[in-house]
């Protein structure tokens, strides 16, 4: 029986959003396409096509770091997950309740090592590593101190290399190349 391998469209321009909806996916990430006057209407018609919304906090225009915007994407904005860099937003989301994956930016080994330090701190639902290249090389050590799904990302379009992004063992990849978003894992 095949493993679960979720790909997941990062929307990054409006006009693909239709695309991604029609899709056979159950999640979308608006990337760069949402601001607090737009974000209630595209959840709304996300979640019509039964899509899970993903955002990225940092780029929602408009909107704080506080705990008071965490709320508002959960309660008004009725965002599922939510995507991010910063430890401290991160929790601050999932205090609210909301699904959280903390985006890891493989830079250098002090990168590294201040991941795994904060890894238990911020406790997410799952995690990002990019850019995937990086991320193929360390997902044994991640493995080793996280416990919930791990997203490859970051130039992932090809599909070569998301078969062996899938053989390597992550639980998905997140990709803003519209050629990949119809791809899919072959055992």
């Amino acid at each position: 029986m095949a493993r679960t391998f979720m790909l997941i469209p990062s929307v990054r321009d409006i006009r693909n959003l239709d695309k991604a909806l029609k899709l056979e996916r159950g999640e979308i990430l608006l990337s760069t396409v949402s601001h607090i006057g737009n974000l209630a209407e595209l959840t709304t018609l996300c979640h019509k096509n039964g899509k899970e919304v993903v955002v990225n906090h940092e780029l929602i225009g408009g909107l704080g770091t506080d705990t008071i915007a965490f709320e508002m994407l959960k309660k008004a904005y009725k965002v599922d997950a939510v995507i991010g860099s910063n430890v401290y937003q991160v929790s601050r989301a999932k205090a609210v309740g909301l699904k959280t994956i903390w985006r890891i930016a493989l830079l250098d080994s002090l990168s590294l090592e201040m991941a795994f330090r904060s890894i238990e701190v911020t406790k997410p639902d799952a995690i990002e590593l990019r850019p995937a290249i990086c991320a193929y090389e360390f997902l044994d050590a991640f493995r080793k101190v996280f416990s919930g799904k791990i997203f490859a990302s970051g130039f992932v379009s090809r599909a070569d290399f998301a078969q062996r992004l899938y053989q390597r063992g992550f639980d998905g990849i997140m990709t803003s190349s519209q050629t990949m978003w119809d791809w899919n894992a072959v055992d």
